[in-house]
């Protein structure tokens, strides 16, 4: 028993041991789309996400510029022992570990390609979603990460579908009363699943960026930095600009997009909440030459490149690489 303990408390010093990195503590209700958001960041379909709680542990994912073409990893139970390490992590992998009951923490060291710049050390934490009633566990591995020592980044995800829910107000009332929004910590917002807002009903980004922008000021969140995206269709096109296969699905969605983004490419940019440098470069990225005769059938680079920026995904990659 004495020795189990030691080992708990050796594993815990271990996790929290990162006040040299820039923390980047990625939160949400269930089904909000953190996840996508953290596999858009990676530029593939690397941790399992799905409209229910696809999140069972604490992944730390440390960005490694040495780790071009893998991903390392090992995970790891609730005492600290180690359940198994890998060379060559693959998506099944943490499928696998992420089912594990035992299995509570998973550590990953990888390269985030648009993240190459960052000056100190970065680290991302996926947390599993605190309003799963049917595992507490949950609540408990959110607490460990906003606890975490050093400098913090929050990154809020919201549903723009399902904004101002009960679950979403308790998660945030949580988070803006923890230690982990002090000494100068920042949190960013951001409004995901925008591609599904019904314009016709009147959801139009401009409506919905406002009626944010109220619901986190009311929140107590002064001047809330909010980005409006759509991370899943991001992936998607990232996917196709690595040769990444897609579905068929996957392919009718991201050409939906693309015919939008072509009416309108400025569009989720300039409504954003996020420092005007931040709004330039990315415009920036968007006034760059573009296929003329763009055609449903064919994904032109330079264009993903520009819909990738137009996405919302590139403005929290340069906010994320400006300030670490």
């Amino acid at each position: 028993m004495v020795g189990a303990k030691s080992g708990k408390n050796k594993f815990t010093k271990q996790i929290l041991k990162v006040a040299e990195h820039y923390n980047v503590i990625v939160a949400a209700t269930m089904s909000a789309g953190k996840t996508s958001l953290i596999n858009a960041l990676l530029g593939d379909e690397v941790l399992y996400s799905a409209n229910e709680a696809a999140t069972a542990t604490l992944t730390r994912i440390t960005h490694n510029r040495n780790l071009r073409q893998r991903i390392e990893g090992a995970s790891y139970t609730r005492p600290g022992e180690c359940y198994e390490r890998s060379k060559n992590v693959q998506a099944s992998t943490l499928r696998q570990w992420n089912d594990h009951q035992a299995v509570k923490y998973i550590e990953l060291n990888c390269s985030i390609e648009n993240l190459r710049k960052t000056v100190t050390p970065l680290v991302i934490y996926d947390t599993p979603g605190p309003n799963n009633s049917q595992d507490t566990s949950h609540r408990a591995l959110l607490d460990t990460a906003l606890m975490l020592p050093g400098k913090k980044l929050l990154v809020y995800v919201l549903n723009a579908t399902q904004l101002a829910t009960q679950d979403d107000l308790q998660l945030l009332q949580k988070i803006k009363n923890s230690p982990a929004l002090i000494s100068g910590n920042q949190i960013i917002f951001i409004l995901n699943k925008v591609d599904q807002l019904d314009e016709e009903r009147g959801e139009t980004i401009d409506v919905f960026l406002e009626k944010t922008r109220n619901y986190l000021e009311e929140m107590g969140f002064s001047r809330p930095m909010i980005i409006p995206a759509m991370m899943q269709t991001s992936l998607i096109a990232k996917k196709v600009l690595n040769r990444k296969s897609i579905t068929r699905n996957q392919k009718h969605r991201l050409q939906a997009e693309l015919q939008r983004f072509r009416q309108n490419k400025f569009i989720l940019n300039d409504a954003s909440h996020v420092p005007h440098a931040i709004k330039h470069l990315v415009r920036t990225e968007l006034k760059r030459s573009q296929t003329e005769n763009a055609r449903s059938d064919i994904f032109d680079k330079t264009e993903l490149k520009q819909f990738i920026a137009y996405s919302g995904i590139r403005t929290l990659e340069i906010f994320l690489s400006q300030h670490n």
